[in-house]
């Protein structure tokens, strides 16, 4: 390389190592530091860890296992809830194969979600340093497990907005249900006040499933009653389950479908102000990059929706789960769905909280798939069929490491033709160069016979000047969707593969210098991107900037999933062999001169 090549090497290396303390320098270090000022969007919800003191309670009458409720009399009505005394909690459970999820009757909250076989990369073994990893869909140890809770995670009010009349104190009297081997599979919370106004929320568990039927009744509404609709609020969980909290942060997001419309506001934003949609509601979620909390309206009138954010201080035992120097304050993502509300209301949904999966959010038929970032809507076709040729080949190897080894190579056996053809064209155009330079200097000051000249080299030698990108242009839309499934999919996450790349989702780490992470892989990805480029045929005067971009690509892909990193290595490596394989069969034709007059000859020798 000479001496502007190796300056420009040298100032990307800098900058991958500078640029947190150029960010802070122009004010934009709250994106690395996430410390941004509080800002209540939403209202708070005290039921996840204690009733509400003095917030009154619909007295609850009528079926078994009532817990003690608020003084006679006590009436929704218009006003606020009278302080009627302190409801007394109790907490009831769905336990199933997949998940341990827990309610409280004060305000019939969805206090929190136990995936049984998803670890957390901070539970009980990843605090004493020793992260476990689990045979995939094993059942993971509790304490090691990753809890969804919301505080609560979902929560339904009265009324919306201004009028909203919250039910966080508000307690219910408990029936549970059980199957055949006596687990509870049904819980239904009911409560009735003065007015004569009935609530009954039921939860009902799916086999098999993360997904839960949620039936919502509302009667007596009075006839007065400021409110015209009900409110069914999510709240996202403490980022704390992951390796790479950064890009968990990052993809925090409360999402929504109207009509065929899909929404996503990231958190960051949504903490500068709220935003609504009305119309249609297909369902509301809020997500981070693994795990979805949301629900989908199978039968009743939405309004509209609003998403939402706030920050959350942790406490803690959820402090202590996070690495030295983090911040004890979260962002928190909330969607409230807006449902109409009549005298009388029956309404039906479908309430999942679980993996962000594509095949299982698909299987369950009201579009939540559209909530896996899976690229473009034009790109979602490729990524969803090369995610499930990806869990295909897992299924053969069982190591998603050499899955994505096979499926690199699969594509690149796939895209051959194309590819060998955008070569052979780039190394014939290579060995027109000089030809092609002759005739620029020949034709300097005519640029009407340079081009003429340039063209008829073209068509005599047989050789498309577009031909070595056409084929790329081909391929882009596959390139994209790769990126996308590999950067994304909860397939990955905590898959391992070999000696220190114990997870796939997150970027490698060898070891530390002086607090700077040492990435192999990246560094691995990077030099053979330079043996690559230096078999592919071009202009000399291009070799500087195509090596410059390979340094682009190390800082690009230096924090990136190993996932993604190690796909991106392997294609590498075949792309040099490919190009390997173009130059030992080449056998050098020789280039055919073209002579071209200028216009000013072809008109003296018309004179003569």
């Amino acid at each position: 390389m000479d001496r502007k090549t190796l300056i420009a090497v040298g100032a990307c290396v800098v900058l991958l190592i500078a640029y947190p303390f150029v960010i802070r320098y122009f004010g934009l270090g709250r994106y690395l530091d996430r410390n941004r000022p509080a800002t209540a969007t939403a209202p708070r919800d005290t039921s996840a860890n204690a009733p509400a003191p003095g917030a009154a309670a619909i007295g609850a009458g009528g079926t078994t296992g009532a817990s003690p409720g608020a003084a006679p009399g006590a009436s929704l009505g218009n006003a606020p809830f009278a302080a009627a005394g302190t409801a007394i909690g109790r907490t009831v459970e769905i336990d199933t194969p997949e998940y341990r999820a827990r309610f409280s009757n004060v305000g019939a909250r969805l206090l929190s979600v136990e995936l049984k076989h998803y670890a957390s990369a901070r539970g009980v073994s990843g605090l004493e340093h020793q992260p476990i990893h689990v045979a995939h869909g094993a059942e993971v140890p509790a304490g090691d497990r990753v809890v969804l809770a919301g505080g609560p995670l979902v929560a339904m009010d009265l009324g919306s907005g201004a009028t909203l009349r919250s039910l966080a104190g508000v307690a219910y009297a408990v029936e549970e249900s059980a199957d055949a081997s006596g687990a509870t599979r049904t819980l239904i919370f009911t409560s009735r006040d003065s007015s004569g106004l009935t609530l009954r929320q039921v939860w009902r568990a799916r086999p098999g499933d993360y997904a839960l039927d949620y039936d919502v009744s509302i009667d007596g509404v009075p006839s007065g009653a400021a409110w015209t609709d009900y409110s069914l609020t999510l709240r996202s969980w403490p980022l704390v389950t992951e390796t790479n909290l950064l890009a968990d942060e990052r993809s925090l997001r409360a999402a929504s479908m109207l009509g065929s419309d899909v929404h996503k506001d990231h958190a960051g934003g949504l903490l500068k102000a709220p935003k609504s949609y009305d119309g249609n509601v297909k369902w509301a979620a809020v997500t981070n990059r693994y795990f979805l909390a949301s629900a989908a309206v199978l039968d009743g009138a939405a309004r509209g929706v609003t998403g939402s954010a706030e920050h959350r201080t942790l406490t803690p035992d959820l402090i202590r789960a996070l690495p030295a120097g983090a911040r004890p304050e979260q962002d928190v993502a909330i969607n409230t769905l807006r449902m109409a509300l009549a005298g009388s209301t029956h309404h039906r949904f479908l309430v999942y909280v679980g993996p962000v999966e594509y095949v299982r959010l698909e299987n369950l038929k009201v579009h939540l798939e559209r909530a896996v970032d899976l690229g473009w809507s034009w790109v979602v076709p490729f990524s969803s069929f090369l995610l499930w040729v990806l869990n295909r080949l897992y299924a053969i190897v069982h190591n998603y490491g050499f899955a994505i080894l096979l499926l690199a190579t699969l594509v690149r056996v796939v895209l051959h033709p194309l590819n060998m053809t955008s070569m052979k064209s780039q190394r014939a155009m290579q060995k027109l160069q000089p030809e092609i330079e002759r005739i620029r200097e020949k034709y300097k000051n005519d640029a009407t016979t340079m081009n003429t000249a340039i063209m008829s080299l073209y068509k005599e030698n047989k050789v498309n000047p577009a031909g070595g990108c056409l084929p790329m242009v081909v391929q882009m839309p596959l390139f994209i969707a790769l990126y996308s499934v590999l950067n994304s999919a909860i397939e990955l996450r905590q898959a391992p593969f070999l000696g220190w790349m114990t997870d796939l989702s997150a970027p490698d780490l060898l070891f530390n210098v002086a607090g700077l992470p040492v990435r192999l892989l990246p560094i691995v990805m990077g030099l053979t991107g330079f043996w690559s480029q230096s078999l592919t045929p071009m202009d000399p005067s291009q070799k500087p900037t195509m090596y410059i971009m390979n340094v682009f690509m190390l800082v690009f892909f230096y924090n990136l999933p190993s996932g993604l990193v190690l796909y991106w290595t392997v294609m590498n490596v075949l792309t040099g062999l490919q190009q390997w394989l173009v130059m030992r069969g080449d056998g050098a034709p020789a280039v055919e001169v073209v002579e071209v007059a200028s216009p000013a000859a072809a008109r003296r020798r018309g004179r003569r």
